[in-house]
């Protein structure tokens, strides 16, 4: 075979020369020295236009031009050649005449191009600048190649018009020089237009062709120049000195410089590139401007079609690269800001922990006229590299390896003693060595069987001594987990005075060790089970808009409660809603609207549900910007304004209606028309209350009333039901409007609303609650609870004979002792005992609504289990669920894999994702998808009594033994609504 690779990157400027080097091989691979024959051919197209039925077409024509050619004889298989190059595209080609032909070419191009490729349509005008960058002053040479001649028009602009130059344009080459002034700032756009009128002897309509091109002005004394001076390596476990070499410092001034180092794996597997102010400062910048013509509406003056438009901009931007996760310590450091010394030295020292791999280090710099930026690569490793390998994480019981893998990179060999400990988890003794030995550029592998035992984050350490006394040490982290579906149990019984109550381990004895928890709560927070609910939604393990606002919105109010629960400290709980407020306006829209698990638009009700939060935490004194926020308000007010009429509904504009009445943006003639005309038009309880509440806050009691009034009774006739399981565009159920009822009743002071019916109603149920329900029962908790009386602090309780202070609510967990909590405050008050926690022994499979099962095929589509299945295996993973009836649902499926497996492939959810699976037949489509690495979650919109299915892959990665949890499909706002599969093991072999 014969190869060619350029001695240069990308293109090459007008007049330079083009080095190549050639090698020639044999059928063995092996180098020759045969003569091979270069040529240098010029590539040109053309463009011919032919007629068909009428209509005018057109095809590229592209010819050679040999430009050069000649005959080398490779030494050691190896020949070099250089060629010089004018302006245009090229190609070389090599060939082997002598024995077998062999023939290998390279394609490249001179001349500063326009980005778009010319040679795509005859739309598209070539040209191209005469240097990469100009200075203020100079005369940009601009050399345009029209395929036919006629009137040019040249526009120099950037965000703006900066110059206009009308010319004559002939066929073929033509130059235009163009003057750089101080207008174009850090660089322009450069763009001709060349019109061609119609032809109709030749049967030519009017053509239009248009090429752009860039023009980078030099910054000159703006830009500083930065580099590393550090070593090519460095040891771990100790500090690393930087030196940042800063030139281009103007007298007087004085620069700054910040240092990063982070591990090149968390850069890959991110797509983060090193941060660059030259280029934001000084770069490329989007056009400002907009090209407009009629071409596009221009009528065929020979056949009466339209225009046709046949060039276009972004169609070829590439797509972005993964790269595979790091398996080395991640390690991310930076230095702050650093003063660059008289030396134009800036020195950083930066602590680097137990670490083996490449670190980039990255700076900016910068002065109060000028801006640089420096990279570089640094390789950090220990003389004996100690690489270790863990499953991701491992459940209670479960058994793998450690494998170990030391390689010695420099230094004295030998003899290194080696120590292997771990805590919370147990490693086989016999297994590991109390020395290696290492010789020079050697290495050895170790594989020590694991046992998890307790739940939590748990640590292996690995201590390896070298001959010259190097200690080198890492620590190891893994965690234990229970993936297993939760359950909850809730007692609820009234202390009487002198009574105590005593809880203990008892409260755990059927569930899994460390999996247990419980909450204790005593009065108002109590009867609605305050405490337990609060817990419910901290553990709750999705994550879609609706559910992240949920699991903040009582943390405004409740946050006493939450730091006695030990769900954090004030500012950590502070922090938790500064990040839900981060998340859900992840979720914006350009148009201010929020989709439930990505950008969207479209669901009203939940664009007020966010607002509505958005609008509590300002209150609050969490910070949410002004912009989003007043963007989230706009889209709300232009839903109403447009909103169309309804006979029955309108859950979303009584909402809108509440959020913007609380913000000062509702229009009292909307509310009075809606509670006027259209009181009987609203649904549910809860949109007519949210009306009440609306007119109560623009002080509208009489209507406002009324409309609480027309709540209660809708509510009162929905208590005493079986609901059906009907899909609801507001997630609510009748408890979620009970609870909402009784929230906005009592904020707004109506008194028409029976408190203690509704708060009955809310204490009796005894099932699991899903996000809406907890969250609106604990906001009816904080208006019911009086202020600052009872709830908080009262005296006669006792928690092992100390008075009780702060909210009357205690976590409690297996081990901590028993807890006697008594009454002596002379009146009854109600107990709520709230546990959680995965049961000991699991249940068979089965469910309500659902019924759900898991299959697992090889690739090619055999069934397989997943006893003994080789390291490295790929398995296909079928989930398929059944409803019971043709209710809609938004469901979501739930499948915690074994430990020492990954999913391998979390895309494969659609038929058009499993092509070469043509054995699996069609998937659901899914409105949204994780792969964690401890579980595949899926969540759908179902509305059919067919069954359907979800796949992805599976691949083996540990040898060992392990729990495989049963999987789970559940009605997310109606939880009791759920089904389970069979709980197994897994295996996998070396």
């Amino acid at each position: 075979m014969v190869g060619i690779k350029p001695r240069f990157d990308g293109d090459l400027p007008e007049g330079a020369e083009a080095g190549f080097d050639l090698i020639a091989l044999g059928a063995d691979g092996q180098p020759e020295n045969t003569p091979l024959h270069w040529a240098l051919n010029r590539v040109e197209t053309r463009y011919q236009w032919y007629r068909v039925d009428g209509d005018w077409k057109w095809e590229p024509i592209t010819s050679r031009e040999r430009i050069s050619e000649g005959e080398t004889r490779p030494e050691d298989g190896r020949a070099s050649i250089a060629v010089p190059v004018r302006w245009g595209r090229y190609e070389l080609v090599a060939e082997r005449r002598e024995g077998a032909w062999a023939e290998a070419a390279v394609a490249f191009e001179a001349g500063w191009y326009a980005p778009a490729d010319a040679s795509t349509t005859p739309d598209m005008l070539e040209l191209s600048l005469d240097k990469p960058a100009y200075r203020p002053g100079e005369t940009a040479t601009l050399r345009i190649v029209p395929r036919q001649p006629g009137k040019g028009l040249v526009t120099v602009m950037s965000n703006r018009l900066i110059d206009m130059v009308p010319v004559d344009l002939t066929e073929g080459e033509n130059v235009i020089r163009l003057p750089v002034t101080d207008d174009w700032g850090a660089g322009a756009y450069v763009a001709a237009t060349l019109i061609r009128p119609m032809d109709q002897p030749a049967g030519h309509n009017p053509a239009r062709a248009l090429g752009l091109a860039h023009a980078t002005v030099d910054p000159g004394p703006h830009r500083l120049s930065a580099a590393f001076e550090v070593p090519a390596e460095a040891e771990p476990r100790q500090p690393l000195d930087i030196a940042l070499k800063v030139g281009g410092i103007a007298p007087g001034e004085t620069a700054y410089a910040t240092i990063a180092a982070v591990d090149l794996g968390i850069l890959n597997v991110t797509g983060f590139a090193s941060p660059d102010p030259d280029g934001h400062y000084f770069g490329q910048r989007k056009l400002g401007m907009g090209l407009r013509d009629v071409y596009g509406r221009l009528i065929d003056g020979l056949n009466g079609a339209m225009g046709t438009v046949r060039s276009g901009g972004d169609a070829t931007a590439g797509m972005r690269r993964q790269a595979p996760p790091p398996t080395e310590e991640l390690v991310a450091l930076f230095s702050g800001p650093v003063t660059v010394g008289e030396d134009g030295i800036a020195h950083a020292r930066l602590d680097i922990p137990a670490f083996n791999g490449t670190l980039r280090l990255m700076a900016v710099a910068w002065s109060p006229t000028g801006v640089g930026q420096a990279e570089a690569d640094i390789l950090i490793r220990d003389p004996v590299v100690v690489t270790a390998s863990l499953p991701r994480f491992l459940a209670p019981g479960d058994e793998s390896r450690l494998l170990l893998e030391l390689v010695h990179a420099e230094g004295p060999a030998g003899r290194m003693p080696l120590s292997v400990t771990a805590e919370g988890v147990t490693l086989d003794p016999a297994a590991i060595p109390e020395a290696v030995e290492l010789a020079q550029g050697g290495k050895t592998a170790l594989s020590i069987p694991i046992t998890a035992g307790m739940p939590g984050v748990q640590h292996v350490k690995v201590a390896l001594s070298t001959p010259d006394g190097k200690r080198l040490t890492r620590t190891l982290t893994l965690p234990v987990e229970v993936t297993d579906p939760e359950i909850m149990r809730r007692s609820r019984f009234t202390l009487a005075d002198g009574q105590s109550f005593t809880a203990d381990d008892a409260l755990f004895a059927d569930m899994r060790p460390g999996t247990g928890r419980a909450t204790l709560a005593l009065g108002p927070v109590a009867r609605l089970d305050a405490a337990g609910l609060l817990a419910s939604l901290d553990r709750y393990p999705y994550g879609c808009t609706e559910q992240v606002t949920s699991q903040a919105l009582p943390l405004l109010y409740l946050d006493q409660l939450a730091e006695a629960l030990g769900l954090g400290t004030r500012a950590h709980l502070a922090d938790r809603l500064d990040r839900a407020v981060t998340e859900v306006l992840a979720n914006q829209s350009p148009s201010g609207g929020f989709g439930l698990w990505a950008p969207g638009s479209g669901d009203f009700w939940l664009d007020a549900y966010v607002t509505d939060f958005l609008s509590r935490a300002r209150a609050q004194g969490v910070a949410v910007p002004d912009r989003a926020f007043g963007m989230a308000l706009d889209n709300l007010q232009n839903r109403v304004n447009y909103a169309p009429d309804f006979d029955s509904g309108g859950e979303d504009i009584a909402y809108a209606l509440m959020v913007l009445a609380r913000e000062g943006r509702a229009a009292m003639s909307d509310l009075r028309y809606y509670a006027d005309t259209k009181a009987g038009a609203f649904a549910t309880p809860l949109a007519a209350g949210q009306l009440g509440a609306a007119l109560a806050a623009y002080g509208d009691p009489t209507r406002a009333d009324r409309m609480f009034a027309r709540a209660a009774r809708m509510m009162a006739g929905r208590m005493g039901r079986d609901e059906p399981p009907v899909w609801r565009s507001d997630y609510g159920t009748d408890l979620r409007d009970a609870a909402g009822l009784l929230t906005l009743a009592v904020a707004a002071g109506s008194t028409v609303v029976d408190r203690d019916a509704l708060t009955g109603y809310l204490a009796a149920t005894d099932r699991t609650l899903s996000t809406q329900e907890a969250s609106w029962m604990l906001l009816a908790t904080h208006e019911l609870i009086d202020r600052p009386g009872t709830g908080v602090g009262g005296g006669g309780f006792t928690l092992n004979g100390a008075p009780l202070t702060g909210p009357l609510v205690r976590l409690l967990a297996p081990g901590d002792g028993p807890a006697v909590l008594g009454n002596d405050s002379g009146r009854p008050e109600t107990l709520t005992v709230t546990s959680f926690g995965v049961p000991e022994m699991p249940g068979p499979a089965g469910g309500n609504g659902y019924a759900i099962s898991r299959r697992h095929y090889t690739l090619e589509g055999d069934p397989v289990t997943l006893d003994a299945v080789p390291q490295g295996t790929r398995i296909v993973t079928v989930l398929e669920v059944t409803p019971f009836s043709d209710d809609r649902a938004r469901l979501m499926v739930a499948d915690p894999i074994p430990a020492g497996f990954e999913i391998d492939n979390p895309n494969l959810l659609r038929a058009g994702d499993i092509r070469a699976l043509d054995w699996l037949g069609t998937t659901a489509e899914v409105r949204h998808s994780e792969a964690r690495q401890d579980r595949f979650l899926a969540a759908i919109d179902w509305g059919s009594s067919d069954p359907f299915r979800l796949a992805y892959i599976l691949r083996a990665t540990a040898p060992g033994s392990y729990r495989a949890p049963a999987a789970s499909v559940e009605d997310m706002y109606r939880p009791d609504r759920r089904a389970w599969s069979e709980t197994s093991r897994a295996s996998v072999t070396p």
